[in-house]
């Protein structure tokens, strides 16, 4: 950590312990990862109670920046507020992006007992969910590569080639994170993340950037050819259609509709 990035942290700390409704200042990012660059900003969580919580909630501001706490040029505090029952339900089934959000998290300053140790509980892979997402992921990469395209391929369509070759790239992503027990960290980062893995199709960087750029039918069977070539779960067509209609049609039955699907 440089130098000046802890000092802004220091001084951050030390501004938020001064308010009551303030029970703890997390690190996370960049910073807690080890890979922050000299100019990198600083994120921390900021753990309120929770009444202090839903007025930011109401608000619609759980995310906000201080620039006033920065030692250095450019600098600023990319803060996230939570409550303790947020970091409760990481520990517990947090997704992986918030899990890998607490990647070397340091506890500035706490009024809870023991909250190191729950916040040292959430970004560890879900090792119960690995067999069912690689099973799902092929499906994904299946259903993408060998219908989808081909159908976007009769008429032409733009949209559809290029959603097409994008899940490819991002299910097969995440398939060969999972593989590897990596945590997904999110679309920003998945890349780097691949590159990381110890296991992976060769090449795979330069051959999603070839498909991203110029999507087409042929490309997209080649590509995910590739990638059930590096793992296959083995399922016959008729099955990954099933497990593509329970995860993407008819998902919002047990669970609230994401926001791309309401």
């Amino acid at each position: 950590m440089y130098t000046h990035h802890r000092q802004t942290l220091e001084k951050l700390a030390g501004k938020l312990e001064k308010d009551p409704p303030c029970l703890a200042v997390i690190t996370s990012g960049s910073v807690a990862q080890g890979t922050a660059k000299e100019t990198s900003d600083v994120d921390v969580h900021l753990l309120l109670t929770d009444e202090a919580y839903e007025a930011y909630n109401r608000n619609n501001t759980l995310s906000y920046v201080d620039r006033e706490v920065s030692t250095y040029e450019g600098g600023y505090a990319d803060i996230k507020v939570i409550n303790l029952r947020f970091l409760e339900l990481a520990a517990e089934r947090g997704n992986e992006p918030t899990r890998y959000a607490f990647t070397g998290s340091e506890v500035l300053f706490s009024r809870i007992p023991g909250l190191g140790e729950l916040v040292a509980r959430i970004p560890v892979y879900p090792e119960e969910n690995r067999e069912r997402n690689l099973r799902d992921f092929c499906a994904q990469i299946f259903l993408y590569a060998f219908y989808f395209a081909k159908e976007a391929a009769k008429t032409n369509d733009a949209y559809l080639l290029a959603h097409t070759a994008s899940n490819l790239v991002f299910y097969s992503g995440r398939m060969i994170l999972a593989y590897n027990r990596m945590l997904f960290p999110s679309h920003k980062a998945l890349l780097d993340a691949v590159d990381a893995a110890e296991h992976k199709p060769k090449d795979f960087r330069r051959l999603a950037a070839e498909l991203l750029q110029a999507p087409g039918a042929d490309k997209s069977m080649r590509f995910a050819a590739k990638m059930l070539a590096f793992y296959n779960h083995g399922l016959s067509f008729e099955q990954a259609l099933g497990i593509y209609v329970l995860n993407n049609e008819r998902a919002w039955a047990e669970q609230p509709p994401s926001l791309q699907d309401r």
